[in-house]
C-alpha cells in the first residue's frame, strides 16, 4: 500500500512539476520581449499567444504545451507497468497513476509554480490526457472543437464544447462491445476514467469563466482578436 502511494504521488507531482515549465511566458520574454501576461486575456496558451506575438509563437507554444502534458502521463504509465509492478498487482492504483498525472499536468499548466500560479486555460493540457488515454475520443472530440471554432471563430466554445463532448464519448464505453476501443498507454475504460475527464471538463469550464461572461455578454474575443 505504502509503495503504491508514493508511486500516485510522485506521478502526480511529475505531472504538475513538468507542465509549470511556463512555455508561453519563456517564448514571450524570450524572443520577442513581452510577457504575454499583460496582454490580450492574460492566458500563457497557444490562443493569447496567438493573438499577441503571432502564429509562429503559437505553434510553439502549443507543441511544447502538448510535451510538457504527455510525456508525464506517458511516464506515469511506464512507473507503473513496467518499471514496477503496481499496475499488474493493483490495477486501481496503476490507474490513479495515469489518471491523477493527468490531473497534475492541468493544474501545472493552470498554476505553474515557476511563473507565479499564473499559466493557461487547461485546453492542451485536459486534451492531452484524452490523447494519451483514448485517441479515438480525442480525435472526434477535437474535430468537434475545431468545427465550432471553424464556424463560430470564439476558442472557449469550442474547446468546452468539444472536451465535453469527449466526456460523453467516454460513456459510451461502458458498452461491452466498445469498452476498449480507443483505449491505450494502459488506460482502461470505465467510471474512474469518465470521471477523471468530468474532472478536467469542470476545471478547464472553471478556467474560462471569464470568457463565459464575456459570451453572456456579447463581449467575447474571437480566434485573431485582439483585446484593446
Amino acid at each position: 500500500m505504502a509503495l503504491n502511494l508514493i508511486i500516485i504521488l510522485t506521478t502526480t507531482l511529475i505531472g504538475y512539476l513538468f507542465a509549470s515549465f511556463p512555455s508561453g511566458v519563456v517564448i514571450g520574454k524570450v524572443f520577442y520581449k513581452k510577457d504575454v501576461r499583460k496582454f490580450g486575456s492574460g492566458g500563457t496558451g497557444m490562443t493569447n499567444v496567438y493573438r499577441t506575438l503571432g502564429i509562429k509563437a503559437g505553434i510553439a507554444v502549443f507543441i511544447l504545451d502538448l510535451a510538457k502534458s504527455t510525456v508525464p502521463i506517458w511516464l506515469a504509465s511506464v512507473i507503473a507497468y513496467q518499471w514496477t509492478s503496481v499496475g499488474i498487482e493493483s490495477p486501481l492504483f496503476g490507474q490513479l497513476a495515469i489518471f491523477l498525472s493527468g490531473v497534475g499536468t492541468t493544474l501545472g499548466h493552470c498554476y505553474p509554480i515557476f511563473a507565479e500560479f499564473k499559466g493557461g486555460k487547461a485546453v492542451s493540457s485536459a486534451g492531452s490526457f484524452v490523447v494519451m488515454t483514448n485517441w479515438i475520443v480525442a480525435v472526434l472530440g477535437l474535430a468537434v472543437m475545431l468545427i465550432i471554432i471553424k464556424t463560430k471563430k470564439i476558442v472557449s466554445i469550442g474547446s468546452i464544447t468539444g472536451y465535453f463532448v469527449a466526456f460523453l464519448l467516454s460513456l459510451l464505453l461502458f458498452i461491452p462491445e466498445l469498452s476498449t476501443i480507443g483505449m491505450w498507454n494502459y488506460a482502461e475504460s470505465g467510471w474512474l476514467y469518465s470521471l477523471f475527464i468530468f474532472i478536467l471538463w469542470v476545471i478547464l469550464v472553471y478556467r474560462h469563466k471569464e470568457n463565459i461572461q464575456r459570451l453572456i455578454a456579447g463581449k467575447e474575443l474571437d480566434f485573431k482578436k485582439k483585446k484593446q
